[in-house]
């Protein structure tokens, strides 16, 4: 062996290739990721998973109260033009739901139904005309987990007695009846004329609407398809009577609920107060009910 190749062959590393024109290869290098490391990279993208996912949540959230506030305006729209048609009045929120007859409970302002328990259809409700350019009354994309008659199998029950009003409620008390004025059954069977608004642009026609039910061992979330004010009546005057009215305005979209008002603007509120149980023992701060303002029933007079 050469004096250079014996030089060659001690400056020679374990695992260095061989020798090629008196240039050292590269380090044949077949090493991995130790345990260690694996686990921190793990931690970490727990943690950004952690920060993301809420704020993704929050994006699709708002998303979807988008969509559903363009949909209140279409549902505003209609109910504007049917008052255009019908000498400046307003579609009745239920005309026979105090009706003595057999056939009572069958009209809502979103649909009919040919008998009690089941869902209203809107395809042949009064506002149905107004809405079909637009696609018809359409339901709330962040309400479509709310349960309907059909849901429950069993009409006696009558668990969901509003279903099918898409996740809206209508202003019942002072919009689309006038219980403020007269008395039972015309105040259902009248509802109020435009004229009656005096403040359109704070006066509640439309808003986000569900129900608590308590329904052993666990609470359904229901169609709600009137929004009613804090205050009841007595004699034609809202009082502070105990138990007051049970909330309805559902604040769904992240906390905030899409109200739309007599003058046709739509608006994103947060909850104000609420109250502890509604009429059917159901919790209402647990499932985002109450309503926003003060404790009364200014949003929703006409005064």
């Amino acid at each position: 062996m050469s004096v250079v190749t014996h030089a060659n062959s001690a400056l020679r590393a374990p695992g260095q290739k061989n020798l090629r024109n008196g240039l050292r290869a590269r380090f044949d290098y077949r090493g991995g990721f130790t345990l260690i490391e694996l686990l921190v990279v793990a931690a970490i993208l727990a943690v950004l998973a952690a920060i993301l996912f809420p704020v993704l949540a929050t994006a699709k959230e708002s998303g979807r109260r988008i969509r559903c506030e363009s949909q209140l305006k279409q549902l505003l729209a209609s109910a504007i033009a049917y008052a255009d048609d019908y000498d400046s009045r307003y579609v009745p929120a239920a005309r026979d739901i105090y009706s003595m007859q057999p056939t009572g409970g069958r009209w809502r302002w979103h649909g009919y139904r040919a008998q009690g328990g089941q869902d209203f259809d809107p395809r042949k409700g009064p506002l149905w005309i107004y809405m079909a350019r637009s696609g018809g009354l359409k339901v709330c994309p962040s309400a479509k987990g709310l349960m309907t008659a059909s849901s429950f199998g069993n009409p006696a029950m009558n668990a969901a007695y509003e279903s099918g009003s898409g996740g809206y409620g209508y202003n019942i008390y002072y919009v689309g009846g006038t219980y403020y004025k007269n008395t039972l059954p015309t105040a259902a069977e009248v509802a109020s004329t435009t004229c009656d608004i005096a403040r359109p642009s704070r006066t509640i026609m439309f808003a986000d609407a569900a129900m608590a039910r308590s329904t052993p061992p666990s609470v359904s979330m229901v169609e709600e398809s009137f929004v009613y004010p804090p205050l009841i009546f007595s004699n034609g005057t809202p009082t502070q009577l105990t138990p007051t009215n049970s909330p309805s305005i559902h604040f769904r979209h992240g906390g905030y609920a899409s109200v739309g008002w007599c003058d046709g603007h739509v608006s994103a509120e947060r909850m104000s107060f609420t109250r502890d149980t509604n009429v059917y023992g159901a919790k209402n701060r647990p499932a985002n009910l109450g309503w926003f303002g003060t404790d009364d029933n200014t949003l929703f007079d006409n005064k």
